[in-house]
């Protein structure tokens, strides 16, 4: 009998939940799977569970704040499944996530007008918050390959050089393609990035779901760049705890950390939320939770792999490649004739399925959608059986 239990479904209608509960969405049709928000439909683990539960036995919930053994506890994951030494004073936390870290670096690291630049297609959360800050998306398209997406380095350069950036907003492992980046590829961009006087953010919340032979590196390991990255990371997709938004950031400039946490004090979020405390501390710590990221990766890159071979033996015109991280998969219609609104569209009244659609990643994208593979064997089954049957219905006629 395996230990964890990810075939059983969790009922999450009704919950509240972004993914389930948006019916708006589904453009009046029952039915529709949605596959689309980045979390997963399995339950969360159990010792954390247990000790919120105890938390909320214990009957008060007061003003929280992160002590001295958040810090060790950070220090011992990063150590253990990166190999990475961190100090103490280069962590830190933001209560709400990811993004209002990237807010808060953008605010201080650049002016309203001020070019920064970002490798496309790219999580729409992070190009959306350089756009709302007001300042210049410069884009770099990645090229893609029968081996999937890589970094063009020559236009990377150029566009470093011709617009003089100083901020690059990275995705690693990279969201919507699911490549893991190699070591090879991060020198290569810490070098230039050092060049060219380039300060990094990167955004790494997938970086503890990563296929093997896949290994991920934190950008702020890389020794030309330490001193001028920010590494950001979440227990958010690693353990399911998207609702509790809570990140860790890491930041090894004295002076950029002392600016980052006066914006913490100075806009009250220097205390925690008091669940998020306690789940940080229990899922980073606790070995049975350890184990349970251990077997949903594997859980998950059996689903990359079945997804894959399903897609691209038995639906034509569908194309797309295993990712290499996280549980996104990055679908290509274009041989479909189907693009933009019409393909979502017709996803969601003949599919009945709700993907996440290319233009999210990159407002010049037509053809691609995303996918959400972190589900029950038997909900994919589902979905794959629903996308074939459509596809297939229409390019019989």
């Amino acid at each position: 009998m395996e230990r964890f239990d990810f075939d059983t479904p969790v009922n999450r209608k009704g919950t509240l939940s972004y993914k389930w509960d948006s019916q708006a969405r589904n453009l009046g049709e029952s039915d529709v799977l949605p596959m689309w928000v980045a979390d997963m439909d399995f339950r969360c683990p159990q010792p954390m569970l247990d000790a919120l539960q105890e938390r909320i036995e214990h009957g008060v919930l007061g003003y929280t704040k992160r002590g001295d053994r958040y810090y060790e506890i950070m220090q011992n994951w990063l150590s253990r499944r990166f190999d990475w030494t961190v100090d103490t004073q280069w962590l830190c936390y933001c209560p709400p996530g990811v993004i209002p870290a990237v807010t808060i670096l953008l605010d201080i690291l650049t002016k309203p007008g001020d070019p920064v630049l970002m490798h496309m297609p790219n999580y729409d959360a992070l190009y959306g918050a350089v756009k709302e800050m007001g300042r210049s998306l410069i884009r770099c398209p990645l090229l893609e390959d029968e081996d999937g997406f890589r970094i063009d380095f020559d236009l990377f350069e150029k566009l470093l050089r011709e617009y003089k950036i100083k901020v690059m907003l990275f995705c690693s492992p990279h969201n919507p393609s699911g490549r893991v980046w190699t070591g090879e590829e991060l020198e290569q961009t810490g070098a230039l990035c050092a060049r060219y006087g380039v300060t990094v953010i990167s955004d790494e919340v997938h970086c503890d779901l990563v296929y093997k032979p896949h290994i991920h590196t934190p950008f702020g390991k890389i020794k030309s760049m330490e001193q001028n990255s920010v590494t950001l990371m979440s227990p958010n997709k690693t353990f399911n705890v998207g609702g509790l938004m809570t990140a860790s950031v890491i930041i090894p400039d004295p002076a950029l950390m002392a600016r980052y946490r006066k914006v913490l004090g100075t806009w009250a979020m220097n205390l925690d939320t008091t669940f998020g405390t306690i789940a940080v501390e229990t899922l980073y710590r606790d070995p049975d939770c350890e184990a349970w990221l251990d077997a949903v990766v594997e859980y998950l890159r059996k689903n990359a792999e079945y997804a894959t071979e399903w897609i691209n033996t038995r639906i034509p015109g569908v194309r797309t490649r295993c990712p290499e991280g996280t549980y996104l998969l990055w679908l290509d219609f274009a041989d479909t004739g189907l693009q933009g609104p019409e393909l979502y569209e017709f996803l969601i009244r003949k599919a009945h399925l709700d993907l996440s659609e290319g233009s999210e990643f990159d407002p010049e994208d037509r053809t691609h959608m995303r996918m959400n593979l972190a589900c029950p064997r038997a909900t994919l089954r589902e979905a794959l059986g629903r996308l074939e049957a459509a596809v297939n219905s229409r390019t019989a006629k």
